[in-house]
Protein backbone atom coordinates (compact mmCIF):
# COMPACT_ATOMS: atom_id res chain seq x y z
CA UNK A 1 0.00 0.00 0.00
CA UNK A 2 2.26 2.31 -1.14
CA UNK A 3 0.56 4.88 -2.81
CA UNK A 4 -3.13 3.97 -2.43
CA UNK A 5 -5.87 5.64 -3.99
CA UNK A 6 -7.56 8.86 -1.96
CA UNK A 7 -11.25 9.28 -2.77
CA UNK A 8 -12.13 12.99 -1.69
CA UNK A 9 -16.15 13.75 -1.74
CA UNK A 10 -16.51 17.98 -2.18
CA UNK A 11 -20.48 18.75 -1.97
CA UNK A 12 -21.28 22.24 -4.00
CA UNK A 13 -24.65 24.40 -4.25
CA UNK A 14 -24.11 27.82 -5.62
CA UNK A 15 -20.43 28.45 -4.78
CA UNK A 16 -19.41 29.79 -8.51
CA UNK A 17 -17.53 32.26 -5.98
CA UNK A 18 -15.09 29.33 -4.35
CA UNK A 19 -15.47 26.58 -6.02
CA UNK A 20 -12.51 26.99 -8.68
CA UNK A 21 -9.65 27.42 -6.13
CA UNK A 22 -11.05 24.50 -3.97
CA UNK A 23 -11.07 22.58 -6.81
CA UNK A 24 -7.46 23.82 -7.52
CA UNK A 25 -6.25 22.90 -4.08
CA UNK A 26 -6.83 19.17 -5.14
CA UNK A 27 -5.27 19.65 -7.85
CA UNK A 28 -1.95 21.14 -7.02
CA UNK A 29 -1.52 18.61 -4.53
CA UNK A 30 1.68 17.01 -4.17
CA UNK A 31 0.19 13.65 -3.61
CA UNK A 32 -1.39 12.54 -7.11
CA UNK A 33 -2.90 9.59 -6.51
CA UNK A 34 -6.69 10.47 -6.18
CA UNK A 35 -9.97 11.04 -7.50
CA UNK A 36 -12.12 14.17 -6.67
CA UNK A 37 -16.08 13.45 -6.56
CA UNK A 38 -18.06 16.18 -7.09
CA UNK A 39 -21.39 16.23 -6.03
CA UNK A 40 -23.24 19.10 -7.48
CA UNK A 41 -26.70 19.54 -5.37
CA UNK A 42 -28.99 21.12 -7.92
CA UNK A 43 -27.17 24.76 -8.35
CA UNK A 44 -28.40 27.27 -9.84
CA UNK A 45 -25.62 29.35 -10.39
CA UNK A 46 -22.50 29.01 -12.54
CA UNK A 47 -21.17 25.89 -10.31
CA UNK A 48 -22.40 23.38 -13.16
CA UNK A 49 -20.25 25.07 -15.84
CA UNK A 50 -17.21 25.47 -13.80
CA UNK A 51 -17.62 21.73 -12.49
CA UNK A 52 -17.80 20.89 -16.28
CA UNK A 53 -14.24 22.91 -17.26
CA UNK A 54 -12.55 21.15 -14.63
CA UNK A 55 -13.82 17.32 -15.56
CA UNK A 56 -12.50 18.20 -19.09
CA UNK A 57 -9.18 19.13 -17.86
CA UNK A 58 -8.13 16.33 -15.54
CA UNK A 59 -10.04 12.95 -15.20
CA UNK A 60 -9.34 12.09 -12.23
CA UNK A 61 -12.35 14.78 -11.24
CA UNK A 62 -15.64 12.67 -11.45
CA UNK A 63 -18.86 15.02 -11.04
CA UNK A 64 -22.19 13.90 -10.15
CA UNK A 65 -25.02 16.62 -10.70
CA UNK A 66 -27.82 16.80 -9.00
CA UNK A 67 -31.54 18.14 -10.59
CA UNK A 68 -33.09 19.22 -7.61
CA UNK A 69 -31.39 20.69 -4.25
CA UNK A 70 -31.26 18.28 -1.36
CA UNK A 71 -31.55 20.89 1.85
CA UNK A 72 -29.29 18.39 3.34
CA UNK A 73 -25.51 18.20 2.92
CA UNK A 74 -25.59 14.30 3.58
CA UNK A 75 -28.22 13.09 1.35
CA UNK A 76 -25.79 15.12 -1.57
CA UNK A 77 -22.53 13.05 -0.06
CA UNK A 78 -24.22 9.96 0.36
CA UNK A 79 -24.83 10.07 -3.64
CA UNK A 80 -20.26 9.57 -3.67
CA UNK A 81 -21.05 6.30 -1.67
CA UNK A 82 -21.14 3.92 -4.10
CA UNK A 83 -18.63 5.24 -6.30
CA UNK A 84 -15.68 6.01 -4.44
CA UNK A 85 -13.00 3.23 -5.42
CA UNK A 86 -9.95 4.56 -2.82
CA UNK A 87 -8.85 3.34 0.09
CA UNK A 88 -8.36 6.22 2.06
CA UNK A 89 -11.73 8.91 1.79
CA UNK A 90 -11.28 12.49 2.47
CA UNK A 91 -13.19 15.37 2.57
CA UNK A 92 -13.44 18.73 1.48
CA UNK A 93 -16.51 21.46 1.36
CA UNK A 94 -16.49 23.53 -2.40
CA UNK A 95 -15.51 26.99 -0.39
CA UNK A 96 -12.54 25.53 1.60
CA UNK A 97 -9.04 24.62 0.83
CA UNK A 98 -6.12 22.29 0.96
CA UNK A 99 -2.43 23.42 1.25
CA UNK A 100 -0.55 21.82 -1.25
CA UNK A 101 1.40 18.78 0.82
CA UNK A 102 -1.79 18.18 3.32
CA UNK A 103 -2.91 14.16 1.80
CA UNK A 104 0.84 13.70 1.34
CA UNK A 105 1.65 13.76 4.88
CA UNK A 106 -1.92 12.25 5.98
CA UNK A 107 -1.23 9.03 4.03
CA UNK A 108 1.91 8.79 4.93
CA UNK A 109 0.73 9.10 8.54
CA UNK A 110 -1.67 6.79 8.11
CA UNK A 111 0.14 4.17 6.89
CA UNK A 112 2.28 4.17 9.06
CA UNK A 113 0.40 4.38 12.28
CA UNK A 114 -2.43 1.97 13.60
CA UNK A 115 -5.45 4.22 13.08
CA UNK A 116 -8.85 4.63 11.00
CA UNK A 117 -9.07 8.54 11.41
CA UNK A 118 -6.67 11.51 10.92
CA UNK A 119 -7.39 14.80 11.26
CA UNK A 120 -4.71 17.85 11.33
CA UNK A 121 -5.03 21.49 11.98
CA UNK A 122 -5.66 24.83 10.19
CA UNK A 123 -6.31 28.13 9.12
CA UNK A 124 -9.45 29.90 9.84
CA UNK A 125 -9.88 32.23 6.59
CA UNK A 126 -13.11 34.64 5.93
CA UNK A 127 -14.69 35.67 2.33
CA UNK A 128 -11.90 37.04 0.82
CA UNK A 129 -8.98 34.65 2.14
CA UNK A 130 -7.97 36.41 4.67
CA UNK A 131 -6.51 34.94 7.59
CA UNK A 132 -8.69 35.49 10.87
CA UNK A 133 -7.43 32.42 13.55
CA UNK A 134 -6.12 29.31 13.44
CA UNK A 135 -6.10 26.03 15.21
CA UNK A 136 -3.92 22.36 15.68
CA UNK A 137 -5.02 19.26 17.80
CA UNK A 138 -4.58 19.51 21.24
CA UNK A 139 -4.65 15.14 21.78
CA UNK A 140 -2.23 12.69 21.81
CA UNK A 141 -2.85 9.82 19.35
CA UNK A 142 -4.62 6.50 20.03
CA UNK A 143 -8.02 6.40 21.44
CA UNK A 144 -9.63 9.58 22.46
CA UNK A 145 -13.74 9.17 22.50
CA UNK A 146 -14.07 10.44 26.04
CA UNK A 147 -11.32 13.46 25.26
CA UNK A 148 -13.71 14.56 22.21
CA UNK A 149 -17.16 14.29 23.99
CA UNK A 150 -15.39 17.38 26.58
CA UNK A 151 -13.75 19.36 23.48
CA UNK A 152 -14.53 18.17 20.13
CA UNK A 153 -11.19 19.35 17.56
CA UNK A 154 -11.90 17.53 14.37
CA UNK A 155 -12.46 19.87 11.22
CA UNK A 156 -14.16 18.14 9.08
CA UNK A 157 -11.97 19.34 5.75
CA UNK A 158 -9.10 18.03 7.49
CA UNK A 159 -10.30 14.35 7.83
CA UNK A 160 -8.73 11.13 6.33
CA UNK A 161 -10.20 7.66 7.03
CA UNK A 162 -9.85 3.91 5.72
CA UNK A 163 -12.07 2.78 3.59
CA UNK A 164 -13.47 -0.46 5.96
CA UNK A 165 -14.98 2.55 8.68
CA UNK A 166 -16.73 4.71 5.76
CA UNK A 167 -20.35 4.57 6.45
CA UNK A 168 -23.49 6.62 4.85
CA UNK A 169 -24.17 9.88 5.89
CA UNK A 170 -27.14 9.57 8.81
CA UNK A 171 -29.76 11.37 6.66
CA UNK A 172 -31.97 12.78 9.24
CA UNK A 173 -29.37 15.08 10.29
CA UNK A 174 -29.92 18.96 8.22
CA UNK A 175 -26.17 19.60 10.01
CA UNK A 176 -24.06 17.43 12.10
CA UNK A 177 -23.49 14.39 9.46
CA UNK A 178 -19.60 14.53 10.06
CA UNK A 179 -19.75 14.47 13.86
CA UNK A 180 -22.12 11.63 13.79
CA UNK A 181 -19.64 9.32 11.35
CA UNK A 182 -16.63 10.76 12.80
CA UNK A 183 -17.89 10.25 16.59
CA UNK A 184 -18.79 6.74 16.15
CA UNK A 185 -15.73 5.90 14.54
CA UNK A 186 -13.93 7.79 17.31
CA UNK A 187 -15.77 4.96 19.71
CA UNK A 188 -14.49 2.19 18.26
CA UNK A 189 -11.14 2.91 16.19
CA UNK A 190 -8.00 4.65 17.58
CA UNK A 191 -7.66 7.87 15.61
CA UNK A 192 -4.59 9.73 14.82
CA UNK A 193 -4.03 13.36 14.15
CA UNK A 194 -0.87 15.71 12.69
CA UNK A 195 0.07 19.00 14.62
CA UNK A 196 0.67 21.06 11.65
CA UNK A 197 -2.09 23.74 10.15
CA UNK A 198 -3.00 21.72 6.42
CA UNK A 199 -6.45 23.17 5.27
CA UNK A 200 -7.80 26.45 5.34
CA UNK A 201 -11.51 26.59 6.45
CA UNK A 202 -13.43 29.49 4.97
CA UNK A 203 -16.15 31.62 7.47
CA UNK A 204 -18.76 33.53 5.79
CA UNK A 205 -22.10 34.20 5.50
CA UNK A 206 -23.57 31.47 3.39
CA UNK A 207 -21.32 29.30 5.29
CA UNK A 208 -24.03 26.12 6.20
CA UNK A 209 -22.49 25.69 9.84
CA UNK A 210 -23.71 29.34 10.79
CA UNK A 211 -26.98 27.77 11.70
CA UNK A 212 -26.07 26.86 14.92
CA UNK A 213 -29.71 25.88 16.07
CA UNK A 214 -29.75 22.99 13.39
CA UNK A 215 -25.51 21.94 14.46
CA UNK A 216 -26.96 21.88 18.24
CA UNK A 217 -29.43 19.37 17.45
CA UNK A 218 -27.05 17.51 15.09
CA UNK A 219 -24.84 17.07 18.23
CA UNK A 220 -27.69 16.19 20.82
CA UNK A 221 -29.01 13.78 17.96
CA UNK A 222 -25.61 12.05 17.83
CA UNK A 223 -25.29 11.82 21.67
CA UNK A 224 -28.76 9.68 22.16
CA UNK A 225 -27.65 7.76 19.12
CA UNK A 226 -24.05 6.76 20.31
CA UNK A 227 -25.65 6.06 24.33
CA UNK A 228 -28.00 3.60 22.95
CA UNK A 229 -25.86 1.77 20.83
CA UNK A 230 -22.59 1.88 23.15
CA UNK A 231 -24.14 3.48 26.84
CA UNK A 232 -22.01 5.83 26.52
CA UNK A 233 -23.10 7.94 29.26
CA UNK A 234 -22.06 4.42 31.94
CA UNK A 235 -18.64 4.43 30.56
CA UNK A 236 -17.84 8.19 30.43
CA UNK A 237 -20.71 10.10 32.77
CA UNK A 238 -19.42 13.08 33.41
CA UNK A 239 -18.10 14.09 29.69
CA UNK A 240 -21.41 12.99 28.44
CA UNK A 241 -23.29 15.05 30.97
CA UNK A 242 -20.68 17.99 30.19
CA UNK A 243 -20.87 17.67 26.48
CA UNK A 244 -24.95 17.53 26.66
CA UNK A 245 -25.10 20.60 28.95
CA UNK A 246 -22.70 22.78 26.80
CA UNK A 247 -24.73 21.75 23.67
CA UNK A 248 -27.85 22.17 25.23
CA UNK A 249 -27.31 25.57 26.45
CA UNK A 250 -25.36 26.14 22.82
CA UNK A 251 -29.13 25.36 21.25
CA UNK A 252 -31.26 27.65 23.80
CA UNK A 253 -28.91 30.82 23.07
CA UNK A 254 -29.18 30.18 19.21
CA UNK A 255 -33.08 29.44 19.63
CA UNK A 256 -33.70 32.83 21.40
CA UNK A 257 -31.26 34.70 19.49
CA UNK A 258 -32.91 33.49 16.08
CA UNK A 259 -36.72 34.05 17.75
CA UNK A 260 -35.56 37.92 18.80
CA UNK A 261 -34.14 38.73 15.29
Amino acid sequence: MNNPLVSIIMPAFNVEKYISESIESVINQTYKNWELIIIDDGSSDKTYEIIKEFELRDNRIKPIFRKNNSGRPSIAKNEAYEKIKGEFIAFLDSDDLWLENKLEIQVNMMINNDCKLCYTGGFIIDSNGNEIDNFLPKYKNGYIFKHLLFHYEINNQSVLITKDVFKKFNENLIIGEDYNLFMNIAFNYNICNIKEKLIKYRIHKKSITRKNYDLSNGTLFTLKELNNKYEIFKKYPFEYIYCFIKTYRFKIFNKLKRNSN
